[in-house]
């Protein structure tokens, strides 16, 4: 791959990141258990009403046709809903059947292949973006943010226009911090700058924002502080991108101690693989999925 080469295919990112005995490890494991949850009819579990929030972080040119087969798997037992709709759904109680809410992060350019399958479904989405990247580029910009903070080879970013453009769409646009730096490496003050930056700049460019997703995604890269400060300043969510999906059954939620799970989808992974995830995730229903976990110092 040549030094200033953007990426436009996902089998070049794999090729870049190596790690192809880890991968085909991961996948002849999953192979069994999909195998088992075929065998034992674990399908059914996808039918229980609930709210799963998907997110992807890229839809290459090769990863289109994948897109487009699962978008037709899930709508048969699914309802696709906007963002903001499966949090006001969860929030007041109103789950009466299995809902999918869409979400993006880090603002990549073929996000917009995904936007035109998502729209052939009616299927709203969520696109957490850093300002910090929007409408770059210089390639050593594009090279050093995609590895820097995205640890991926570059890649092309969206622009001011193109977001726009989603928004016209019917897509959502949500705050993703300003230059995708780990909360937890942060002090609570630089936090909070780079959070109220990061909105400023969204809300000038695409109106008021209701969701924010943090960085990288794990619940240790998070803090209570930072969950407190996003909803002080009146944001109706805050995700992460742990695995779980939300019930609810017992009445009306107070947004702020609502702290939402999401599940990672990459394209190019095997349906089967990625039915196992969902299907696990189903079976594991729970309602205290819905709030902070204990570990979040």
């Amino acid at each position: 791959m040549k030094d200033s080469v953007i990426i436009d295919t996902y089998a070049l990112v794999k090729n870049n990141q190596g790690g192809k005995l880890r991968s085909l490890i991961r996948s002849s494991v999953l192979d069994v258990l999909s195998l088992k949850h075929s065998i034992l009819g674990n399908d059914e579990f996808l039918k229980k009403p609930r709210i799963r929030f998907l997110y992807f972080h890229h839809i290459f040119k090769d990863e289109v046709k994948n897109f487009e087969k699962l978008l037709a798997y899930l709508s048969k037992d699914h309802s696709f809903i906007s963002h903001s709709e499966g949090v006001d759904r969860l929030l007041t109680d109103r789950i009466d059947k299995p809902y999918i809410a869409w979400s993006s992060d880090d603002g990549i350019q073929n996000n917009m292949l995904a936007a035109k399958v998502l729209n052939n479904y009616g299927a709203s989405c969520c696109f957490y973006i850093n300002p910090a990247s929007i409408g770059l580029t210089e390639f050593t910009q594009i090279k050093s943010f995609s590895n820097d903070k995205l640890d991926m080879p570059p890649v092309a970013f969206l622009n001011w226009k193109e977001v726009e453009l989603l928004q016209s769409q019917g897509h959502e646009i949500g705050n993703h911090t300003y230059k995708h730096d780990m909360v937890t490496q942060l002090t609570q003050e630089e936090f909070e700058e780079d959070f109220l930056k990061a909105d400023e700049i969204l809300t000038q460019k695409c109106g008021p924002i209701k969701h924010f997703a943090y960085t990288y995604g794990k619940f240790e890269n998070f803090t209570k502080p930072a969950f407190e400060f996003v909803m002080k300043n009146g944001y109706e969510s805050c995700i992460s991108a742990s695995r779980g999906c939300h019930t609810n059954g017992k009445g009306q939620l107070d947004k702020n101690s609502v702290f939402l799970r999401r599940d990672q989808i990459i394209a190019d992974w095997k349906l089967s693989h990625i039915k196992h995830f969902l299907i696990k995730g189903a079976q594991e229903l729970d309602y205290n999925t819905n709030f902070l976990p204990n570990s979040l110092a």
